[in-house]
C-alpha cells in the first residue's frame, strides 16, 4: 500500500471509514455553466429587448384606382418604401388593410422578430387591436389573415397616428392610385358662429350645461388632435370644417383642376371620400351647384 502524505493523503484516511471515495475533477462542460447561471441569477440580470422593424403603411382609392403604401424601417434606422397598385373596385377600407396585410408579409419574409405598426385609419388599428370589432365580410377575411401571421412574431405593437404623420405612407398610396389630392385644409379657431363650437366645448367639458340637441349629436363626434371629427356609421372619422373651409372643398371637387363639374350628390360623395364633413354639406353642394355657370 501507498505512503498516503500531503492534504490529499489525511482526506482520503479520513473518509475512508465512511466508504467515501475521493475522484479529481474533470472538465465541466459549458451547458452545465449555462444552466447554472439560468438558474441561480440574480435580478441585477437583465434581459436584452429586441429592436422592433417599424411598419407605415395607408391605403388610397379614387376614381382612377385604388393603391397601398408601405415604409420598412429596419432597426438601424435604414428605410425602404414600396407602393402597389391593387383592384381598382377595393374601397378605402379594404386598401388600408391590404397595406397593411402587404407590410406584415414583407417583414415575415424578411424574418423579423419583433415590429411596431402604425397607421391612420383608426377603424383598421382599432380591430386589429381588438377594440372594434368587423362585421363587414370581405374585411374580414383581411383581418383574420392578418391576425394569423401577427402571431409569428414575438413582439408586435400597433398603434393609430395623424394623417400628418403618416405623410410617407400616404404619398405613396396616392401615387399608386392615381389620386391627386387636393390642397390641405388648415385648422381653424372655432368662432362664435361656427356649428363645430357647442359640440367641441362640450366634447373638451361634458359636465357643461348645453341643450339636450348637443348632447344627442356629441355622441356621432370624437376629438383627437383639438380637431373634432363625425364618426360614419362605418366607424370612419371625417374632419369636421366650418362654413369658409366648406366653400373651399366644394370649388375644389367641384371645378378645381381635377374637377369635372360633378352634380351635387357626387359632390357630397367625394367631399367625404376626401375625409371632410359639414351637417349641411348636400344643401350646401346643391347651391354650389346651382350657382356654377358653367353648368
Amino acid at each position: 500500500m501507498p505512503i498516503l502524505s500531503g492534504r490529499i493523503g489525511k482526506w482520503i484516511l479520513a473518509l475512508s471509514e465512511f466508504e467515501l471515495r475521493f475522484e479529481s475533477s474533470k472538465a465541466v462542460k459549458g451547458q452545465v455553466l449555462a444552466n447554472f447561471v439560468t438558474h441561480h441569477c440574480g435580478p441585477e440580470i437583465h434581459l436584452v429587448e429586441l429592436t422592433p422593424w417599424t411598419l407605415f403603411f395607408d391605403g388610397s382609392s379614387c376614381g382612377a384606382g385604388s393603391g397601398i403604401g408601405i415604409v420598412l424601417i429596419s432597426p438601424r434606422g435604414a428605410s425602404f418604401e414600396f407602393s402597389f397598385r391593387i383592384d381598382k373596385e377595393a374601397t378605402n377600407n379594404q386598401a388600408e388593410y391590404r397595406a397593411v396585410l402587404k407590410g406584415v408579409k414583407l417583414l415575415k419574409e424578411i424574418k423579423a422578430d419583433a415590429i411596431e405598426i402604425f397607421g391612420d385609419s383608426l377603424l383598421v388599428v382599432k380591430q386589429l387591436m381588438g377594440e372594434y370589432e368587423c362585421n363587414d365580410d370581405i374585411l374580414r377575411i383581411y383581418h383574420d389573415e392578418c391576425l394569423q401571421l401577427l402571431k409569428e412574431f414575438r413582439l408586435v405593437k400597433i398603434e393609430h397616428i395623424p394623417k400628418c404623420h403618416n405623410g410617407e405612407a400616404n404619398r405613396l398610396a396616392q401615387g399608386a392610385s392615381g389620386y391627386h389630392p387636393i390642397r390641405e385644409i388648415s385648422s381653424l379657431e372655432i368662432e362664435e358662429s361656427n356649428w363645430r363650437k357647442g359640440i367641441y366645448e362640450y366634447l373638451k367639458d361634458s359636465s357643461k350645461k348645453v341643450e339636450r340637441k348637443i348632447r344627442i349629436q356629441a355622441v356621432k363626434y370624437v376629438i383627437l388632435e383639438d380637431d373634432l371629427y363625425y364618426r360614419t356609421i362605418d366607424g370612419v372619422l371625417l374632419k369636421c370644417v366650418g362654413s369658409e373651409e366648406a366653400n373651399v372643398l366644394m370649388g375644389e371637387i367641384h371645378e378645381g383642376v381635377c374637377g369635372a363639374h360633378q352634380s351635387a350628390f357626387k359632390m357630397k360623395w367625394m367631399i367625404r371620400r376626401n375625409g371632410y364633413f359639414w351637417p349641411t354639406i348636400l344643401e350646401d353642394c346643391f347651391k354650389y351647384y346651382k350657382g356654377c355657370q358653367d353648368c
